[in-house]
């Protein structure tokens, strides 16, 4: 499962970086660390980050998972990327709802659809 959700995301972040740059906008030294690393590394470089995006994972909780004994950490693991999941497809929402770039609606619906299953596939391994 990390394997599938690093593979769907890692073009995302691509697209969203190659549209910053075509803007002229910073990129955030994160970005290249989301689309590269193994999740764990990825969230690890991240947490702690001072951001309002929902789903985002808080220091404490990449700690309590990088330190979770292999008995808890897929549970863990888990639950925390059903709860990633939910707040990207909240913000890919409102971007449907709200955007203007035709290209990143029509990326917001593909995210929508690819997370919306990976969000049912997560529940079922967690039965």
């Amino acid at each position: 499962m990390a394997e599938q959700v690093r593979a769907a995301q890692a073009p995302e972040i691509e697209t969203f970086t190659d549209w910053l740059i075509g803007w002229d906008e910073e990129i955030p030294e994160t970005v290249r660390d989301q689309a590269n690393a193994g999740h764990d590394e990825a969230h690890g470089s991240m947490a702690g980050m001072d951001t309002d995006m929902p789903g985002m994972m808080s220091a404490e909780e990449t700690a309590a998972l990088a330190d979770a004994p292999d008995e808890e950490f897929q549970e863990m693991w888990l639950e925390m990327m059903v709860e990633h999941h939910e707040g990207a497809v909240e913000m890919a929402e409102a971007q449907t709802r709200d955007g203007r770039f035709e290209a990143a609606v029509e990326l917001a619906d593909d995210i929508i659809s690819s997370q919306t299953a990976e969000i049912e596939t997560m529940e079922e391994l967690l039965g």
